[in-house]
Parts: structure tokens; sequence; C-alpha cells
């Protein structure tokens, strides 16, 4: 341990300090190579038919098994892969009556194919897209499949955004047991900018979180602040985090430290980690190999009925500001037709047509509240009236 002077006081730091050569020991023992990518496929045209859709995500999937491969082939034990695998939001989002017709198919062809590639390398795999029932409901999946192709378990998103609330909420986070991962947990999106979704993981045993994800773990726009809760919330947890993004991939120790990283399209971060070790920890008093057998005896569940009330007190302070209906029509448009849309009015302004590109954007804001289209529109609008 390190001695710190804070003013005339010297304190003791809390991490505890382990041998270089200690440390390198145990993680040879156990040690597991774990990759994520940097994945980002073109959105599949919404304007597509069911068929057209199909066949554009197996177009997809075939470049995915490409990359399953070359992870296989670099040593990769797991692989993870972001959130909508396939990039079939866009049409889903814009052909609900048909979904069940190309999601079914779609994640069964995935599931299978993608499975088969990492069976040829003897490699876990993490994938997800969303799956949908013969009643067309539909959830946010995760899925975790083994070294033979066959799939573990899934888990369903438990946090959708309030623009995906047409999707059944998961209601549990479940840990996979391996002999080699050891207790193997997985988070979508949204749910890592909720706490209780990583410590609820951690409680339940996960020794490394899998993050398929678009986003962040803030909602602050802050890249350098999301970087930090990511780090964050496996230092809070002492659990390896394996973050997968279509902007970028991370690898992040129970210690908070950025194993490694991938920013390029189809980048693959890659670590050796021992997934039973590297949590070293204490205080002054007080040091385990593993802190987490002290942390999770000293948590006071008592005191945090708050945490499981669905209508806390702060929910009187701050009204709800849009409908649930609202904001899935308005989310579901602005992926679709206000793309579009937002592309035409830049075109009017380019071409110095700035009173109809003015209205153009006047419309879009009226119509796409609270969306990017209204804050690049409102963006647009300074601009043309300087």
């Amino acid at each position: 341990m390190k001695l710190r002077t804070i003013g005339t006081v010297s304190v003791l730091l809390l991490a505890m300090e382990i041998p270089a050569a200690a440390q390198s020991s145990a993680a040879k023992k156990n040690a597991m190579k774990v990759c994520a990518a940097q994945w980002s496929p073109a959105w599949v045209n919404w304007r597509l038919s069911p068929a057209g859709a199909l066949t554009e995500a197996n177009k997809v999937i075939d470049e995915l098994t490409r990359l399953v491969d070359r992870a296989g082939a670099a040593g990769c034990d797991v692989f993870t892969l972001p959130e909508d695998t396939m990039g079939l939001l866009h049409w889903e989002v814009a052909n609900k009556t048909a979904i069940k017709d190309v999601l079914i198919p779609a994640v069964a062809q995935m599931l299978e194919r993608l499975g088969r590639a990492a069976a040829a390398r003897h490699m876990y795999l993490i994938c997800s897209s969303d799956t949908a029932e013969e009643d067309a409901s539909y959830r946010n999946t995760a899925f975790f499949l083994g070294r033979d192709g066959r799939e573990i378990g899934r888990y369903y998103k438990v946090h959708p955004t309030i623009s995906e609330s047409d999707r059944v909420r998961g209601e549990s986070f479940p840990v996979f047991e391996t002999p080699d991962l050891g207790g193997v947990g997985m988070l979508i999106c949204y749910d890592m900018v909720m706490p209780e979704s990583s410590r609820s993981l951690a409680l339940n045993g996960a020794d490394v979180i899998f993050l398929s994800t678009m986003g962040g773990a803030v909602t602050t726009g802050d890249e350098s602040l999301n970087r930090a809760a990511f780090r964050t919330r496996a230092a809070d947890n002492y659990v390896y985090l394996v973050i997968a993004m279509r902007s970028g991939a991370l690898i992040i120790s129970p210690q908070g430290a950025v194993l490694s990283e991938a920013k390029e399209r189809g980048g693959i971060a890659m670590a050796d980690i021992d997934p039973f070790g590297g949590r070293e920890a204490g205080d002054a008093l007080n040091s385990q190999r593993d802190m987490r057998a002290r942390l999770f005896r000293e948590r006071n569940p008592g005191a945090y009925a708050v945490l499981t009330d669905p209508n806390p007190p702060i929910l009187k302070k701050i009204p709800a500001t849009i409908s649930i209906e609202d904001a899935v029509r308005i989310g579901s448009g602005a992926l679709t037709i206000g793309e579009e849309r937002f592309t035409e009015a830049e075109t009017l302004m380019r071409s110095g047509k700035s009173e109809e590109a003015a209205r153009a954007f006047a419309r879009l804001r009226e119509e796409f509240p609270g969306t990017w289209i209204d804050r690049e529109a409102e963006k647009r609008l300074a601009g043309i009236k300087r």
C-alpha cells in the first residue's frame, strides 16, 4: 500500500499493491483472451419488403462470420458484438406489423451461422438483436453462445428507453456460470445508465459483464464522462467489463483500468485476463485478495427501499414531459422518414434556398421535438438567420 499526505495527515491508499510477478503468474494460470468488436454495419433500408430485409440481413451475417473467424484466428476465447448486430433497427420501427416475418428467421440465421463460425474456433460469442414472438411482441435480446456454438442463455433488456417502450421489458439479470470465464452477465445499452443493473449482475455472481450497446453509460453527451462511468461501473462492482459499441470497443479491469481499446470500424479490442483475479483491494485496516468478500457483505440493503419504489419522491418534483405513446411514435419517425427529410432540408440550405430550408427545418422541429433532428435543426436555423 502507498502512503499519501493530505494536508498534515498521512493516509494509506485503498488499493493494495500485489507484486508484479505474482500478478503475472496468476493471470497466466487462468488466462482468457476476451475480445470486443467495433462494428457498425449500414442500417438495413426501412423501405425494403420483408424478403428484401431478410436478404440484406443475411449479407450482414456474411460479413459477421468473417469478423468472428478473424477474432478466432487471433486467439480470442470470447468475442462480443454490439447491440442490433444485424443492423435491422430502422427497418423494424418502420414495419412493426411485419416484424415477426423478418426477426424470427433472421435471428435464427444469425445464431446458427455465427454459432457455427464461433464453434469452428472453439470460442464463446455474445451477439444481440431484437427478437419477435408469433404475436408480434418483441424484446431487445443479447445471446450467449458456448464454445460449441450452442446457446447457453439469453438476456432481455430490462431498461428500454422511453422511445423503445413498445418492447417487452426484461425482468431479471441472469448470470451464466462457466468453468473458464466464471459467472457471465450481459447488459444492453441503456441498462448501463442505471447503476443498479451492473450491481445486480455482480450480486448474482457475475465475474465478467458483457455490454452490447449503441450508446454509453451517461446521458450528458460528455464522452470523457461516459468513459469514466464505464470505468466506475467496473470498479464499483469489481467486475471485468467488456464493451462492444458501434463507435468503439473497450475492455476494463475490476480496478477500473482500460486494458484495451479499439476505435476503427471492424477493430477488435483484446485483453488477456484472469476472470477469477484482479480484485485485490482494501483499506488501511483490512486488505482482501477479492474485495467483493467485504464489499457485498458491508452493504446495508435495509436502507435501500427507495431503489425499488416505482414512484419515488423525486417524481413528484419532476412531472413527465412526454407520453410513452408520443415518444415511441416520434422516435420511430426520427429513425426513418425524419432522417430523409433532414437530409433534404440540408440540401436546400447548401443550394442557397435559405427560405425553403428554414421552413423545412422549422417543420422538422415541430414534428420531432426532443430528438437529434430537433437539436440539429435548431442549429441550422440559427445559422440561416445570421
